[in-house]
């Protein structure tokens, strides 16, 4: 079985080139292909549910607000007792079945890879761009490298996970909101300057 490679939701949104602002404050803007997979506890499980991702894959599942980079994933945690998984683009449902199988009854296990999109935003003006469109304080202290949080961004639910000191983000919405995530994402980073990718 082979990678499915679907038609992106962005349409021909993003543009690739240099856009905005000249100068060297520009940001990065791409979207990233990313297999993801919810997984929810089920009443009373969590703990067995954090065992069996431990025993086959080394996984952590990380607390409130936190992640947990595994070598087959990240698991971001998105409520309680429930994560987000986002792993590198792999047969398709191979992912979903494979913590479906570690797993078993203790979780459901939900597969999100075409109903949600991915848009990585990096460089060193990132967080400034992101906060105007977010109320999140993002603030290193705050919201550093390994932190995930679930909260309107340009007046959509999102997952933001930074991801590491660039800083870099991934911002995940809804794949049916994409479109217009993205051109609220690229009209804020107009004044830094942004590259597409």
């Amino acid at each position: 079985m082979s990678v499915v490679d679907p038609v992106s939701p962005l349409g021909n949104t993003l543009v690739p080139g240099r856009h905005g602002a000249a100068g060297d404050g520009a940001v990065r803007i791409a979207e990233r292909r990313c297999d993801l997979v919810q997984v929810f506890a089920r009443k009373g499980r969590a703990g067995d549910v954090a065992a069996a991702m431990l025993a086959r894959f080394g996984s952590d599942l990380p607390g409130p607000g936190h992640t947990f980079d595994a070598p087959a994933f990240s698991a971001l945690w998105v409520q309680p007792d429930g994560w987000l998984l986002v792993a590198p683009r792999s047969p398709e449902g191979a992912l979903a079945k494979s913590i479906k199988a570690a797993c078993g009854d203790t979780a459901s296990v939900v597969e999100q890879t075409h109903g949600r999109s991915v848009i990585a935003l990096s460089g060193g003006r990132a967080a400034w761009v992101l906060g105007k469109l977010s109320s999140l304080d993002l603030h290193g202290r705050e919201f550093g490298p390994g932190r995930a949080a679930v909260s309107p961004v340009a007046g959509l639910s999102c997952v933001v996970h930074h991801r590491d000191a660039a800083p870099s983000y991934d911002l995940i919405v809804f794949a049916t909101f994409a479109r217009w995530f993205v051109t609220s994402l690229t009209h804020a980073a107009e004044e830094t300057g942004y590259i597409v990718e």
